[in-house]
């Protein structure tokens, strides 16, 4: 049986409103395309797939405070490529300092004991924590912070894309800092 499309407008209302069938139908509507297209980023079905569970489930937990601002097609394909973006650039991180850490020279032959092994772990969990931290900034200061520092956009196109003024965004920015550096002081 086919899911009735609904207009993005009563979709975002009956899914802030907890509607899993509004949920749902959404699901069934993007689901395989995002994945498609998270193939083609990620080179891999299974990641992919990941990927876009991911976004799905972190939009039904915060669906109280979930803001569309385009349609709910273009907002669904944009997190899938920022998440999609993201895995990548924390593998291609974990993979450089992979391989910085065997081209170094073998410690156990100058000391006579063991490096510790938790430095990857360190790493990792580094790297997790400031995935944390990014997700539990305000839902406009972390898509300004996304934009003008994963993306790599400047201040001017940014505030385009959201339609903010730039010295808002430049506020956004300073505050999304602010906050990133007070929970992550533990670890640096």
């Amino acid at each position: 049986m086919a899911c009735p499309v609904l207009p993005d407008d009563e979709l975002l209302v009956r899914i802030r409103a907890g509607d899993e069938s509004a949920f749902d139908s959404m699901v069934r509507g993007h689901y395989n395309g995002l994945c498609v297209f998270a193939a083609r980023l990620m080179r891999s079905d299974a990641v992919a797939e990941e990927v876009v569970q991911d976004v799905l489930l972190r939009i039904w937990q915060q669906r109280d405070h979930w803001t569309v601002t385009a349609t709910v097609s273009a907002y669904l394909y944009a997190a899938v490529r920022n998440t999609a973006l993201n895995h990548l650039r924390r593998a291609r991180f974990l993979e450089r300092w992979q391989e910085s850490a065997v081209s170094e020279p073998d410690v156990t032959s100058i000391s006579g004991h063991i490096p510790p092994t938790d430095e990857r772990q360190r790493a990792n969990e580094l790297a997790e924590a400031l995935d944390r931290a990014i997700e539990e900034l305000p839902p406009r200061c972390r898509q300004v912070f996304i934009l003008r520092r994963q993306h790599h956009m400047s201040c001017i196109e940014v505030a385009r894309v959201m339609q903010i003024a730039p010295k808002t965004v430049e506020i956004q920015i300073g505050n999304a800092l602010k906050q990133l550096r007070r929970n992550l002081a533990h670890l640096l």
